[in-house]
């Protein structure tokens, strides 16, 4: 290993623990605000925590191989290398799971408002059956002689019985990647939807094609009211769509970089060396900065919370109380 390579690994620790650090101060900052009706809790605590074991995971990973030599490193693997393997795998794949509960959450409202299904305490509930079936899915083949191994000299999840691998395996490498997209262009459709709703736009298309151009929509507020609501409904959509498409474009970089490879191994071997490590490592690190993008860069409120938190000035503190989250997730 080339000294600026391992300057390079001991960067990348120092960016995944500062990560790791983000998600302990998110998680905390959210326990201590939990009463905020406006908060959704349980989907920032359960992001936080997979991104606290991720970083955790993958930290280990990279400094063995930063600092222990190739023997070494051989003997990590051997040693732990499948069980850190696992955490980390579990990590990941718990919060795409979560986003797809997301997305069902915020499904379920729009076809009825009322409903009491996705209350704080129960999302943790169905967290944790997630949790269970995802742990599951990936000790079947933990404990076959077909166990996956992360190993950062090969810059890849290798098989033990490579190159077969367990069917388990197969299908979550090929259908993984439908998870975020899928709830991307479910959530764009759900705000489309809200969108057209609230500006009478379906109103609109059906007066364009009936033949009978006298149908109009019913007023129920007075100009005012409803132009103040509308500022409101736009502000929580725009928190809304930005939110949805940062989580499916954080959770897609790693899943769709290998399906890149998958369809192009050729082009991508033909590359250099340091151009196929730069690409790899960048697939890597979105995963423990996700939640910093999302619920900092991408959340002025969870921001101004964090700020507050770490008695940190706020640009912006006179208009904090004016601030929206979208809350998916009725308080109980």
């Amino acid at each position: 290993m080339t000294p600026k390579y391992q300057l390079f690994l001991i960067f990348m620790i120092i960016l995944q623990t500062m990560c790791m650090l983000y998600n302990i101060v998110l998680l905390t900052a959210t326990i201590i605000n939990r009463r905020n009706a406006a908060l959704p809790l349980a989907y920032i605590v359960l992001m936080s925590i997979p991104g606290i074991l991720i970083t955790v995971f993958l930290n280990v990973n990279v400094a063995a191989f930063a600092f222990l030599t190739e023997e070494e490193y051989e003997n990590y693997l051997t040693a732990f290398g499948a069980q850190f393997s696992l955490g980390a795998t579990f990590s990941y794949f718990h919060s795409l799971c979560i986003s797809v509960l997301m997305t069902v959450n915020r499904l379920a409202i729009i076809l009825n408002p009322f409903s009491e299904m996705f209350t704080q305490r129960r999302l943790f509930g169905y967290a944790a059956v997630i949790a269970i079936v995802v742990l599951i899915s990936l000790l079947i083949p933990y404990f076959t002689p077909c166990r996956i191994i992360f190993m950062l000299n090969h810059l890849s999840f290798i098989s033990a019985c490579d190159p077969e691998r367990h069917p388990i395996t197969v299908f979550q490498n090929q259908y993984a990647i439908l998870l975020p997209f899928t709830c991307m262009f479910v959530n764009l459709a759900i705000i489309l939807h809200l969108r057209f709703a609230r500006n009478d736009t379906y109103v609109k298309f059906k007066k364009f094609f009936t033949k009978n151009h006298h149908i109009s929509a019913v007023p129920t507020v007075k100009a005012a009211e409803q132009s103040n609501l509308s500022k409101i409904q736009a502000r929580r959509d725009l928190i809304m769509m930005r939110q949805t498409v940062a989580i499916a474009v954080y959770l897609s970089i790693y899943e769709l970089g290998a399906f890149i490879t998958k369809c192009f191994p050729t082009v991508f071997a033909s590359l250099p060396e340091v151009v196929r490590e730069g690409y790899f490592y960048f697939r890597l690190e979105s995963i423990p900065m996700m939640n910093f993008f999302i619920y900092y860069l991408e959340t002025p409120s969870t921001r101004r919370m964090i700020r507050r938190f770490l008695n940190l000035k706020n640009n912006n503190d006179s208009t904090a109380q004016n601030a929206t989250v979208f809350t998916v997730a009725q308080r109980r």
